[in-house]
């Protein structure tokens, strides 16, 4: 949806996870049928009346330990299914490179040491593809999905099954695509958040479900949950040794996760087209970020949003039509820059689409004239402001550079075709604009001025000013030109002066090559 920068926000929601065993048991086998249904005696001396009020309340309450026994085996086995398919999917990000088959940036990457280095380098060795490591994956992941379910059946009331298996089908979907099984990840979540309304954790994971599958307002509403849950249970985390004040309690509240909860809150707005809130809660966001990668993405965030006066519409609009110029689709792209001019409402957003319409129809679609005529308003917006406000734009040199390179290329264009008198006007133009490499146009100015000595010179002492923007041959060029010209003048000391620059640089260049 968006092209933000610095890039996308790399910080994930990692919540409760089980414990992880790691076997390598085969994928696709089943577990045990259903358990069979118990059959009520009532112990000696117990009413049976009273029996059977005990008896219903214990199933309401767990099952038979032997029951709980025989789901714990069949979850431990999806644990270990769970296990493998993950080893699987990390093999899928090892690269066949120098850096990948070096041990420390293997263990920063994965951050398990170098036994899981020595697997996944095993699984490479054995030659299986990208697709048979995803196939594998998925396999031992739907067995591991059949074994929690089944554990469940077992024991229904087992939270850290049903965690599990929220977890399993969250992964099935956002691995291996399938809407169903987000839906029942949500089904699962839901379900646990009624028997435990007081683990910010679970209201995080499906308020992440929620936003995998675009209900925004379900994500947010659980995102909001899940901080107000994290600030409410954070007395509950102060150690024994603290007394329990606002500053301990403060200090229990798990930051990188309340960073998050705030984060999406504002990312789900944004869905919602609600660019005051999404404002808010990013500011709120900021200051909870703990790293500079963390607030650079919440401020990109934030720029992006302000582009256009939070229009999100329209900041959306002109990201699409930014992805037909990847796509190499020009001409659609310039219809939507077209377009986007009538939906933008501040002048600053016009003049940036202005210059990408203008950089569209310059390059791509063959419409120097139009293009220039944009760039120059764009442009002499900055030379006729006196209010000041110009200079806060920070694409001025963007749009400086532009005009100033179209100028100085369509001169060119017009040399060739020796039409000097254009070219000239163009390369005026060029050099009338503060834009990084106006030493090119002075260059070119001189040598068109070569039968007027004091133009020329002019023109060739401009183009040295800025000799760093020049290469080797167009810098050699120039002093010829001043050479020559300085000469005819009889300004003979200057002359030398230039010759001996010129002997110098043209010495060096021959010795590079």
């Amino acid at each position: 949806m968006m092209n933000r920068k610095p890039g996308k926000l790399i910080a994930q929601i990692i919540l409760l996870s089980g414990t992880a065993i790691l076997l390598a048991n085969c994928a696709g086998t089943r577990p045990a049928a259903t358990p069979k249904p118990r059959v009520l005696a009532a112990p000696a001396g117990v009413d049976s009346s009273i029996a059977i009020k005990a008896d219903s309340l214990a199933n309401r309450l767990f099952v038979e330990w032997e029951q709980q026994q025989r789901a714990i085996a069949v979850a431990r086995q999806g644990e270990e299914h769970y296990q493998v398919s993950e080893e699987l999917w990390q093999a899928l990000s090892v690269e066949d490179s120098s850096a990948a088959r070096d041990t420390l940036t293997a263990i920063r990457q994965f951050n398990r040491g170098a036994q899981q280095l020595l697997k996944m380098q095993h699984l490479r060795g054995q030659g299986l593809s990208d697709d048979q490591l995803r196939e594998r994956s998925q396999a031992h992941l739907d067995s591991a999905a059949v074994y929690f379910e089944t554990a469940l059946q077992f024991d229904p009331f087992d939270r850290n099954t049903r965690l599990w298996l929220a977890k399993v089908y969250q992964f099935q979907a956002e691995r291996f695509l399938g809407e169903a099984r987000l839906e029942k990840a949500a089904r699962v979540l839901e379900k646990l958040i009624r028997m435990d309304r007081g683990q910010h954790g679970l209201y995080g994971r499906l308020a992440q479900v929620y936003h995998n599958r675009r209900l925004w307002e379900k994500a947010l509403r659980n995102f909001r949950k899940a901080e107000a849950v994290l600030k409410q249970t954070a007395v509950f985390r102060v150690p024994e040794s603290q007394a329990l004040n606002d500053a301990a309690v403060a200090a229990a509240i798990d930051s990188a996760a309340l960073f998050l909860y705030v984060y999406y809150q504002a990312e789900d707005n944004i869905r919602l087209s609600r660019a005051g809130a999404a404002l808010q809660d990013l500011q709120r966001a900021l200051l909870l970020a703990r790293t500079d990668q963390d607030r650079g993405t919440v401020q990109s965030t934030i720029d992006w949003i302000n582009w256009d006066d939070g229009n999100l519409g329209a900041v959306v609009f002109r990201d699409t039509v930014l992805s037909w110029i990847d796509q190499q689709k020009f001409a659609k792209a310039e219809q939507g820059f077209r377009a986007l001019l009538q939906r933008v409402k501040t002048e600053r957003a016009r003049r940036e689409v202005q210059w990408r319409l203008a950089l569209v129809e310059f390059t791509y679609t063959g419409k120097a004239d139009q293009a220039l005529q944009r760039m120059q308003q764009v442009v002499h917006y900055f030379r006729d402001d006196t209010t000041g406000l110009a200079e806060a734009d920070t694409m001025r040199s963007e749009y400086f550079d532009a005009y100033g390179t179209m100028c100085h290329n369509l001169g060119l264009e017009k040399l060739k075709q020796k039409k000097l008198r254009q070219a000239l006007t163009y390369f005026q133009q060029s050099v009338a604009i503060p834009w990084k490499q106006r030493a090119k146009s002075y260059a070119e100015i001189a040598r068109l001025s070569i039968n007027n000595p004091k133009a020329a010179v002019e023109a060739g002492e401009a183009a040295l000013a800025g000799r760093e923007q020049l290469s080797p041959a167009e810098e050699l060029a120039t002093l010829r030109i001043l050479i020559s010209a300085l000469k005819r003048q009889g300004k003979l000391p200057e002359a030398t002066r230039y010759f001996r620059e010129y002997r110098q640089l043209a010495s060096m260049v021959k010795n590079d090559e």
